[in-house]
Formats: structure tokens, C-alpha cells, sequence
């Protein structure tokens, strides 16, 4: 009995430190810090990324990031394999982190200066969707910089970050 009462309040305590909440409708597009737009991104054309200096995170940008269309669990995978610039430890951004490249300001796209391969279109993030349903996936799409919940089955683009993981 006393083993099952600690097997709870540890799944208690995980779900409150993810702040899931089953019985309510996620905000997380809320809860989505704005850029600060007045630091500049840094890029680095010979290695095809972009710095972003108030984050520290480090952004893919090259040829790939406008033409490979993936599912999200091949696009995972994608940035798990991916060695680019001299680095090895990519990873699909979480949407706090995709959402600081956005730029309001702009239309088609609506990204910040310093990036030069884009499509107008919807970008993975690696975070799910966990108030309506396990299937989906919130998705920024570059053409107005909205935040959409896409199936994972579907095909988006792909652009792998590195850096500090939760810095945002």
C-alpha cells in the first residue's frame, strides 16, 4: 500500500512540475515569451547558422531548412543525427524557443533578421500538444508567425537549434 501511495504522489508531483493540467485547455501560446527584438541575430554565413545572442541559442540555416518537409518524428530524428557547423548536439526546438525567431512585425515571412532560408510556412516544434489530443503538435507557421496544433503525422519543415536546452 505505502508503495503505491509514493508511486502517486510521484506522478502527482511530475505532472504539476510540467504544469500539466488534464481538465483544462492548454495556454501555452499564452504563456509564450516575446523576443527581444532589439539584440540582433549574428550570422555566421560561413557555417550557415544564426546566433542569437540574447537566448545563446544557435540556429540552423542552411539549404535544408527550406526544403526537407518532415513528419515530427522523423524531424526529431533529424536533429538528433544532425552534425552541422562543427557541432553535433541538435535538437528540435520546443515552441518557446521557435517562437523567439518570430517576428511580429513581418509578413511572409514573419521571421527575424540574420536568417536567409526560410519558406513562409509551418516549422516543427518538439512540443505536444497535452490538452486535447496526444496526436498533435504546436507548429509556427513563418508566412504570418501564428502558432498552430498540426497531427504528427503531417509534414512540416524542419530547423534544428542547439544551446542552453530551457533557457527560455
Amino acid at each position: 500500500m505505502t508503495k503505491i501511495l509514493l508511486q502517486l504522489m510521484l506522478i502527482t508531483i511530475t505532472l504539476f512540475s510540467y504544469e500539466i493540467r488534464l481538465d483544462k485547455p492548454s495556454n501555452i501560446s499564452e504563456n509564450i515569451e516575446k523576443p527581444k527584438l532589439d539584440i540582433a541575430l549574428e550570422r555566421d554565413d560561413s557555417k550557415e547558422i544564426v546566433i542569437d545572442k540574447s537566448t545563446g541559442l544557435m540556429w540552423q540555416d542552411n539549404i535544408d531548412t527550406k526544403t526537407i518537409k518532415k513528419n515530427r518524428k522523423d524531424a526529431k530524428h533529424y536533429c538528433r543525427r544532425l552534425v552541422f557547423g562543427g557541432y553535433n548536439d541538435w535538437y528540435l526546438p520546443r515552441i518557446k524557443e521557435l517562437r523567439s525567431i518570430v517576428d511580429q512585425k513581418k509578413y511572409n515571412p514573419a521571421i527575424r533578421d540574420g536568417f536567409k532560408n526560410i519558406q513562409a510556412y509551418h516549422y516543427w516544434s518538439a512540443s505536444p500538444n497535452i490538452s486535447s489530443n496526444t496526436l498533435t503538435v504546436f507548429n509556427i507557421d513563418f508566412k504570418n508567425g501564428q502558432t498552430y496544433k498540426t497531427n504528427r503525422a503531417g509534414k512540416c519543415y524542419v530547423r534544428c537549434v542547439r544551446g542552453k536546452y530551457n533557457i527560455l
